[in-house]
């Protein structure tokens, strides 16, 4: 039988050697979630953008990733923001600065239109903007032409610099730089293809009967926008025009089920919508969609 002070003894000694193995199972788990993540390349290779004067910028970082969209190669540019901070979509309204493009020379590859996901309205001093904040992805469609060889093995370079606005309190024009060699094995064997496949399926699909813009026509100065469709819960709408072209936070003047119509105070960069062919993006809860319509002149919107 144990005295009180060897009791006190193996007591503690047991104590030691569970919080030894508490702290190495601990461990080793970390260790695991670590490797597990290391090990995929998607998880790495974050670029972090500079200024005009070259000074990095830590507000953001962003990503090259490649995979397969409907049957042709793809590259997402994955960008992520620190909190308060955005950029901006292709028409980014009433200010801002739209992204921007450049490819380095390649014998082997012309890029598509960039895609982008639906954006979100922010109110600055001097009219609604448009972007993204958090986290987004751009996507750029690409083919190869008839020069390049069409081996699994043949690595083909491409280099892309993405000059973008970055904005909390200001703005600063900011510019990732990226420069890789990729084979189509790496394309078609994407370790980023799920993930891929998720994020594409956030993209504005074509306007379809579900939802849609009805009719869109332009008095005085406003637009007056029908957004039809079934179950219409609460659509919002998004408009893209000419560089210059302003459009204020639809207002909303009726809804149904059926069809909802908005009054847009609009600035036309030329004097006059009537007869231009404007972009629109719809979004509801049942998802978005993108769609092109002519502005008619002066026809009111009827159901």
């Amino acid at each position: 039988m144990l005295d009180k002070k060897s009791f006190l003894v193996l007591a503690l000694l047991i104590m030691l050697l569970g919080i030894g193995f508490a702290f190495t199972s601990n461990a080793s788990e970390k260790e695991s979630l670590s490797l597990s993540t290391k090990s995929l390349s998607f998880y790495e290779d974050w670029k972090v953008p500079t200024s005009l004067y070259g000074e990095p910028l830590h507000v953001a970082k962003a990503k090259f990733v490649t995979g397969v969209y409907e049957g042709r190669p793809v590259i997402a540019l994955r960008l992520m923001m620190s909190a308060g901070w955005h950029s901006y979509w292709y028409f980014p309204g009433a200010a801002g600065i739209a992204p921007r493009f450049e490819w380095g020379s390649s014998p082997y590859i012309p890029a598509g239109e960039p895609l982008f996901l639906p954006p979100k309205r922010f109110n600055e001093p001097g009219g609604p903007t448009y972007g993204y904040d958090g986290e987004t992805v751009i996507f750029i469609p690409f083919t190869f032409n008839d020069t390049f060889e069409n081996g699994g093995k043949t690595a083909f370079p491409l280099s892309l610099k993405l000059t973008l606005g970055l904005c909390k309190d200001i703005c600063i024009p900011a510019s990732f730089k990226f420069s890789e060699r990729i084979t189509l094995k790496d394309i078609r064997k994407s370790p980023a293809q799920i993930w891929l496949n998720k994020a594409l399926s956030a993209l504005p699909q074509p306007a379809n009967d579900k939802l849609f813009v009805k009719e869109v026509s332009f008095s005085g100065n406003s637009l007056q926008v029908a957004i039809a469709g079934e179950n219409l819960t609460k659509p919002d709408v998004f408009i893209a025009g000419r560089d210059g072209d302003f459009f204020d936070v639809p207002e909303i003047i009726s809804t149904s089920p059926k069809l909802w119509i908005f009054k847009v105070s609009a600035v036309p960069a030329d004097g006059n919508f009537s007869e231009r062919v404007l972009e629109f993006v719809v979004e509801d809860i049942s998802g978005a969609v993108f769609q092109t319509y002519q502005v008619q002149s002066k026809k009111p919107v009827n159901e």
